[in-house]
């Protein structure tokens, strides 16, 4: 398969990237950083906030968005990022959409809130209750994925992610 991985710098990104090209696939990457922890995934350099314009245009096979501002405490202090969030998936959806390709999806448990208040069931999400900017982004990344999906019939896959951890987490600061 031919795979586009945005934010293909990060660690679930890396990660994926690497596993993915370990078991013969072909992967491109979109990132706005340079990758620090491989030179293995060609990497394109672009700020997916602006626009799609910088995501080449091969016949992929299916786009894996994780392209985003991710740290929770950084969105409480700098809201603007979690603008910049939904301006990524947006821009995707509108790549994905003229290309008609599959979208996959990373989102939060984060868009739950605290959970032993407002969860009662894992399919239930009462999306009043956003605590941050960043579980707001990832609210409307997930409400615009499915608006596309009903508006254009786009194939998407969304996974909540929780406590992402591991060999390329290097943020020792936040792990403290």
């Amino acid at each position: 398969m031919n795979i586009l991985v945005l934010g293909s710098s990060g660690e679930i990104g890396t990660n994926l990237s690497l596993m993915l090209q370990s078991q013969g696939h072909k992967v491109t990457g979109v990132d706005k950083r340079e990758n620090t922890w491989t030179d293995k995934i060609r990497t394109i350099i672009y700020d997916l906030s602006i626009d799609s314009e910088g995501i080449p245009s091969e016949d992929y096979d299916v786009i894996v968005n994780f392209a985003a501002n991710a740290k929770v405490h950084e969105l409480v202090e700098y809201p603007e990022r979690a603008m910049d969030n939904i301006k990524i998936i947006f821009n995707v959806l509108e790549y994905c959409r003229m290309k008609n390709k599959p979208l996959i999806f990373s989102s939060s448990r984060e868009v739950y809130g605290d959970i032993r208040r407002y969860v009662t069931s894992e399919e239930s999400s009462d999306f009043h209750f956003s605590e941050s900017p960043y579980s707001a982004s990832k609210i409307s990344g997930e409400a615009l994925i499915y608006s596309y999906a009903k508006c254009y019939q786009l194939p998407y896959l969304v996974f909540r992610f929780s406590n992402v951890y591991g060999r390329f987490d290097s943020d020792i600061s936040r792990m403290e």
